[in-house]
């Protein structure tokens, strides 16, 4: 929950502040030695660790959504080229992508030739749709998951002292 009033840090709960002290002892032109205390204090926003969470989301959505236009255009191909429908390959490509064109089936008419070609309408339609879907979700995961950076902030103080 971004900028919640009870999270007693005071702070968005994905920064971390970080701060790391040191001592440098420098020497001068007059040869004293001089001891310095530096401390750097960098509030970190987690950004990466979200964009790369959006990132494997957004690949893992077009993947599939890659598989299916892929699967679903080769159903288009061997409609088209009137596949023999014993062959293991086309029953598999069949069987496999019917599910997923059925929403589309009776939309459109379906143009076929004499020798069993069919140009299936409803297949391409299915394809658009489908890659239409994968937009959206790839989208709406970045908009979720991937908010905007505030950026880091950082702050050196120090503090000089001489040792004898």
């Amino acid at each position: 929950m971004r900028n919640d009033p009870t999270d007693p840090r005071g702070r968005d709960a994905d920064q971390e502040m970080i701060v790391r002290n040191e001592r440098q002892d420098v020497v001068t032109g007059d040869g004293t030695v001089v001891g310095q205390d530096v401390g750097t204090t960098a509030m970190v926003d987690h950004v990466e660790a979200r964009r790369s969470t959006a990132d494997w989301l957004s690949g893992l959505i077009s993947l599939i959504i890659g598989v299916i236009a892929i699967l679903i255009a080769i159903r288009i191909v061997l409609k088209l080229l009137a596949a023999n429908t014993a062959s293991g390959f086309t029953q598999f490509i069949y069987n496999v992508t019917g599910p997923l064109v059925a929403p589309f089936q009776n939309i459109f008419g379906t143009p076929a030739a004499g020798n069993g070609a069919v140009f299936e309408i409803s297949s391409v339609l299915a394809i658009a749709i489908y890659l239409l879907i994968g937009w959206l979700l790839i989208k709406l995961v970045q908009l979720i998951i991937d908010r905007p950076s505030k950026g880091v902030s950082v702050t050196r103080n120090v503090d000089q002292r001489t040792l004898r």
